[in-house]
């Protein structure tokens, strides 16, 4: 409970505040409040109607009708001060639970003694009282009230010292009534704790399971997969924000929604499942309207699949890039355990070309046999450094940046390094933060600008690259990388960022899968999308905003 209860408060939440127990309680005391409030007014109407309905006042009517209004008119007022609560719980109980007692007795009295049977009436009052004070109290009562009975008994004796040879016959009865208020005030309490002790653990179990349907619907929101739960005939009853993201909904309306004006693909899906239907090939992925493309996952809700259906849908995306995080993490080890084995005899194979090389003439076959040698050495090496690389996601030193002049300074540094003109770039867009290890956004920026410029036309005063700052709609910040060049034809643009994929025969097909990488690592995401008419490219780095921090990250 304690585990649970500060799990809830990290998500801001709280189990009930309010005791079920006192509530109850209360209850109780007003419940067993109309009980007194009917006796005390049929006591109060035999009194004033019927002049004599022995035993009820045959002794003294006088004292019985002023006990019977007494009792009314406390009946009345606790009515009143129960329902507005004014007194404490405990008080109010203590001074009816001795009212009870006290009139009850006198009414006895009025009537007879103890061979009225009005006694009874004790039993019931102590039994009320023990289920709701505690047992020392109740005890107290039940002593009190077999005090009371056995005055009431030996009034005249105490009174007049009268002997009266009935009273002392009635001292058994009177022995059995006080036997019988202690073992009611014993069992009541007992009763009272053991139901007590019921609630108690129905209180914790209600708030246990309350908070356990909180946590598990912030769960399921904000799961990365979808989920859906449809009824028997298809209509939805629930989506998480995943699956509104994928579908492309903001929230269930107030009237019902079939699944099939959602996804048409999707409840033909649910509908072979239900039915049986083979599928070949299995489960089949589809495309939504917002674009995504999933693979949906069917478990009956229930025994059968008649009662309904929940729905589980995976990005398409997302699962092939888990997929190329494993391969290409296990390439990495693999490449890191070799890399010095390899370098080694690769620089050995370089170095004794070049010498080689020296040693020949510029136009003989051995020289340009040579220069093969030294260029696919050094493109080698290349490959090697570049996949060794993939280590450094895991060494992040993420620090807030201001995106305007770091994409400033980036410019400067860029074009001294590659000896370009500063007007080759353009810089456009609002000051923004960001959280990103400036290292590695430095080496994903420049990756971009490469590719930039070698498909872009020779500069002529023109721009040829923007680099342009924003927010999107979701409020995290951006830089995009534009150009104006060949562009990246739509047949291949899904591949451009897995690993060793490249258009170039002279290049390794590394840089977009490390630059993707190293954003990743970051907690961005890099993504293509076309330019803006069909011509050139943008590449879109989403970053994390200065004021959040990444799971994966340093800072």
């Amino acid at each position: 409970m304690p585990a649970l209860q500060r799990t809830l408060s990290s998500f801001g939440l709280s189990p009930a505040a309010v005791p079920i127990a006192a509530v109850q309680n209360w209850k109780i005391l007003g419940f067993f409040n109309l009980y007194r409030l009917a006796l005390a007014a049929a006591a109060l109407g035999v009194s004033l109607t019927v002049r004599t309905l022995p035993p009820f006042g045959e002794n003294s009517p006088v004292l019985f009708q002023l006990a019977s209004v007494a009792y009314f008119v406390l009946a009345l007022v606790a009515m009143q001060t129960i329902r507005s609560r004014r007194l404490d719980f405990e008080s109010q109980v203590s001074v009816l639970a001795f009212a009870d007692v006290a009139l009850l007795t006198l009414l006895m009295h009025a009537s007879g003694g103890l061979s009225s049977g009005l006694g009874l009436l004790l039993i019931v009052a102590i039994a009320g009282s023990s289920l709701i004070l505690g047992k020392r109290v109740s005890i107290f009562y039940a002593a009190l009230a077999t005090v009371a009975a056995i005055l009431e008994h030996s009034w005249e004796l105490l009174t007049e010292g009268v002997i009266n040879p009935n009273h002392v016959e009635g001292y058994p009865q009177v022995g059995i009534l006080g036997v019988g208020l202690f073992a009611t005030a014993f069992l009541g309490y007992t009763l009272a704790a053991r139901l007590r002790a019921t609630e108690a653990l129905a209180e914790r179990r209600g708030v246990d399971l309350a908070s356990l349907a909180q946590i598990n619907e912030i769960i399921i929101q904000r799961m990365q997969s979808g989920v859906l739960a449809c009824d028997h005939a298809g209509d939805l009853r629930f989506l998480n924000q995943a699956a509104q993201r994928f579908l492309g909904l903001r929230a269930l309306p107030d009237r019902r929604v079939s699944l099939s004006e959602v996804s048409p693909d999707l409840a033909i899906q649910l509908f072979q499942w239900v039915s049986n239907t083979p599928v070949q090939g299995g489960r089949k992925p589809l495309v939504t309207r917002a674009g995504y493309t999933l693979l949906p996952r069917f478990v009956p809700l229930g025994n059968g699949k008649e009662t309904g259906a929940l729905i589980f849908l995976e990005d398409m995306a997302a699962l092939k890039q888990q997929a190329q995080q494993l391969k290409m993490a296990a390439l990495a080890r693999l490449t890191a355990s070799i890399a010095h084995e390899i370098r080694n005899p690769l620089g050995a194979i370089t170095n004794a070309a070049q010498l080689l090389g020296e040693t020949v003439s510029e136009s003989s076959e051995q020289r340009r046999l040579t220069k093969i040698i030294e260029e696919q050495g050094r493109r080698m090496n290349v490959i090697v450094e570049n996949v060794t690389q993939l280590s450094r996601r895991d060494r992040i030193n993420a620090m807030r940046l201001d995106l305007e002049s770091w994409v400033r300074e980036f410019i400067a540094a860029y074009c001294e390094t590659v000896r370009i003109p500063t007007e080759v770039f353009s810089q456009v867009g609002p000051n923004v933060e960001i959280l990103f290890d400036p290292d590695q956004l430095s080496q994903v920026v420049t990756n971009l600008s490469q590719n930039a410029l070698r498909h872009s036309p020779p500069f002529t005063g023109t721009p040829l690259i923007k680099l342009m700052t924003g927010r999107d709609p979701e409020g995290r910040p951006f830089l995009e990388v534009v150009d104006w060049g060949t562009g990246v034809p739509a047949a291949i643009a899904d591949n451009i960022f897995d690993p060793f994929f490249t258009t170039s025969p002279k290049g390794t097909g590394l840089g977009l899968y490390i630059a993707r990488e190293l954003c990743e690592g970051n907690g961005a995401s890099l993504d293509y999308f076309p330019g803006e008419g069909g011509v050139g490219s943008r590449f879109r780095i989403t970053m994390v905003r200065a004021d959040d921090t990444p799971n994966n990250t340093n800072a």
